[in-house]
């Protein structure tokens, strides 16, 4: 047994009734299940939001976010709020904004794809959903202080803590050294637990990240901070036939949920929020067959990343994930694309679906910056929404919307080599708001007749309500080393 804590201090409300709704005259009352977390003793709720649902409070923990969109080495972060709780049914929400400097006028819950309505009355916001998943709450119009919503579906086959290979981090706040997981172990971290920690995977197989606890950085000072140094709250590394899921990362000094060189990682339901500097969300360097699906990433710096470091990039699928990046670009391939001077390097079939980007407040949100020497080849982009695509702060006049170069960089590595892109699909673009109303440009640009952008097709993209047919239309400038870019 690895037990850590008490497996069984968890405060856990657990509600199973017949709830007050009704799907029609004589049908049977919807059961709703409901789990809520108590928070840590040595922590107090915060002092921003009051949350409940279905009338049982809920624990509300302050996380770190950045909302400077320009680099500074010495930004000091502000507070969010962010709440869970698993449910299966209908969870009647309530919100009331204390910490606001204003009363709450109006609210929107995003994603808009949910359809929902608040009702906001004296303060106070009022809605429900019926479908697990991850919610956003922007209050008077404003992005500061949006509360963050995790709203997970029943937790299953919960691991025995009394199994050797298990690694069971019971409810409360914890301070520990690295975690380091080797062959066909699992680390369980429960609802209702802060880790204070790193977690480290190398060289190791068959490993699980599992539960509905935080992994906490709060307490390490950012990375490029004097005596700091880059700690990562999941770091996988030369791995394979890993799974990562439910947890939150919160509150990292750097980079968030890393994967180098490892094969066959799955990642379901993860939560990134990230208000401190290289603050990536999901960032993957020479690694195959990962897949990602729903989950969230808050990010001040790219929130969905890929580079090669020691070898090529092959099989990534990124899907159904909602994704938020205050600094960099939302959806980024590059830009060291062969920092490990691989002979031949690739990045290939590579698939980017069903993308909501809530805010994109920078640099472009389909970005492929081949500044190395790499062969980036196959990739697709499909049904992607960008409802605020806000491109601000300090990026210069690197305001595209969609950006593909073969360009050196401060972070090429291969300087006097150049690489190629070609075969990308973007199929499916609907962005909904810009900051000035009107459509953003996107850049392609290859290096000589040699290293050379191809065949990229836009199709199926909408802009502000408008249908795009044409280069024109798009925005699109592509230079004399690009070829068949088509937009229809």
């Amino acid at each position: 047994m690895r037990r850590i804590g008490n497996a069984f201090l968890a405060i856990v409300l657990i509600v199973c009734a017949a709830a007050a709704i009704r799907t029609g005259a004589g049908a049977e009352p919807e059961k709703t299940l409901l789990t809520v977390y108590e928070g840590p003793k040595t922590m107090r709720s915060s002092a921003t939001a009051a949350v409940s649902v279905n009338g049982f409070d809920l624990f509300v923990y302050d996380v770190m976010v950045n909302h400077e969109h320009i680099w500074n080495a010495d930004t000091q972060p502000s507070s969010t709020p962010m709440t869970y709780f698993d449910f299966s049914g209908t969870a009647r929400i309530e919100v009331r904004m204390p910490g606001l400097e204003q009363e709450v006028e109006s609210a929107e819950v995003l994603p808009g794809s949910a359809g929902i309505i608040p009702e906001v009355k004296d303060g106070t916001v009022r809605f429900s959903v019926s479908q697990p998943g991850q919610y956003t709450v922007v209050f008077n119009g404003n992005v500061n202080k949006a509360l963050h919503i995790f709203a997970n579906p029943p937790e299953e086959d919960i691991p025995d803590p009394e199994d050797p290979n298990v690694y069971f981090i019971g409810p409360g706040e914890w301070v520990m050294d690295a975690i380091v997981l080797h062959d066909n172990e699992t680390l369980y971290i429960s609802g209702g637990a802060v880790l204070h920690s790193i977690i480290s995977v190398p060289n190791a197989r068959n490993v699980r990240i599992r539960g509905r606890g935080i992994i906490d950085g709060s307490d390490f000072p950012a990375w490029n901070q004097p005596g700091s140094y880059a700690r990562v709250p999941i770091s996988l590394d030369h791995s394979r036939d890993v799974t990562v899921e439910d947890v939150i990362v919160a509150n990292s000094n750097c980079w968030n949920v890393n994967s180098y060189s490892c094969r066959n990682v799955t990642m379901n339901n993860v939560k990134v929020i990230s208000g401190r500097q290289n603050g990536d969300g999901f960032t993957f360097q020479s690694c195959t067959d990962h897949t990602v699906t729903g989950c969230f990433a808050r990010t001040w710096d790219d929130s969905l990343v890929l580079k090669n470091y020691s070898g090529s990039t092959k099989g990534i699928t990124f899907r159904n994930c909602q994704i938020w990046t205050d600094l960099a670009q939302s959806m980024e391939i590059g830009y060291e694309t062969d920092k490990g001077l691989t002979l031949d390097p690739e990045i290939s079939e590579v698939l980017f679906e069903d993308i909501t980007v809530l805010y994109n407040f920078h640099k472009p949100v389909i970005s492929i910056h081949n500044s190395d020497d790499a062969f980036v080849h196959d990739i697709t982009y499909r049904n992607i929404v960008v409802e605020n695509a806000f491109m601000q702060g300090d990026n210069g006049n690197n305001k595209e919307l969609i950006e593909m170069t073969l360009q050196n960089s401060s972070w090429s590595t291969v300087k006097d080599e150049f690489g190629s892109i070609d075969n990308v699909l973007i199929d499916g673009l609907t962005v909904l708001n810009t900051a000035d109303g009107k459509i953003p440009r996107s850049r392609f640009a290859g290096h000589d007749e040699e290293h050379r952008i191809t065949n990229v097709t836009l199709q199926n993209v909408t802009i502000l309500g408008t249908p795009i047919t044409s280069l024109k239309d798009m925005k699109l400038s592509a230079d004399d080393y690009c070829d068949g870019i088509t937009v229809r």
